[in-house]
């Protein structure tokens, strides 16, 4: 008896479905970056848990498919992506990488590559706690004379950060936020 032939298309075992591929990376990422302890983050907040974004941004499979998922969020007529050193730069390149966009990168000492002024950007951003890190990137941005008409970032841990920058005149948008991760946050 010869063996059927196996349609691995018409079984879907070698595609997810956008939800499917989206909740296996929700997976991923709590199941490699977020450590229960006790933490200090950013403003002055104390949580249990903290998302250690290199263990995320460090895996190379991880890493691809946020980046496949962040470009989504790009908005049309962005002239170039923005990341902050040394915190999202991989997230950065990956996203530059994905769309096609150029880059330039936010240090202290100023902003690294080439930055047009009137250019609309898009700023990259990993973990957002209250979004005071990225509002001193979307100022950096607007200082040289740059248009910041988003910040993207692959978790939210839902402080308020959405109201600071609207109040910038930057749409914010994320991947995931605590909640989605089924990571409580502390109020």
């Amino acid at each position: 008896m010869a063996a059927g032939r196996i349609d691995l298309w018409a079984d879907r075992r070698c595609r997810l479905s956008p939800e499917q591929s989206r909740e296996e990376l929700r997976t991923d990422i709590v199941r490699a970056s977020c450590i229960e302890g006790d933490f200090q983050l950013g403003d002055g907040l104390v949580s249990a848990y903290y998302f250690d974004k290199y263990l995320f941004e460090t895996r190379p499979a991880i890493l691809r498919r946020v980046a496949g998922f962040l470009a989504g969020l790009v908005p049309e007529h962005v002239d170039r992506l923005a990341a902050q050193a040394p915190g999202a730069l991989a997230l950065g390149v990956a996203l530059s990488l994905e769309t096609g966009l150029p880059l330039v990168i936010l240090r202290a000492e100023g902003i690294e590559g080439e930055l047009y002024e009137g250019e609309t950007v898009t700023l990259v951003e990993d973990v957002v706690v209250t979004g005071s890190r990225a509002l001193a990137g979307v100022e950096a941005l607007v200082a040289a004379g740059a248009r910041v008409s988003h910040v993207l970032a692959v978790v939210d841990r839902e402080h308020d950060a959405r109201e600071r920058l609207a109040a910038h005149d930057a749409v914010y948008r994320h991947l995931f936020t605590s909640t989605d991760l089924e990571i409580p946050e502390p109020r």
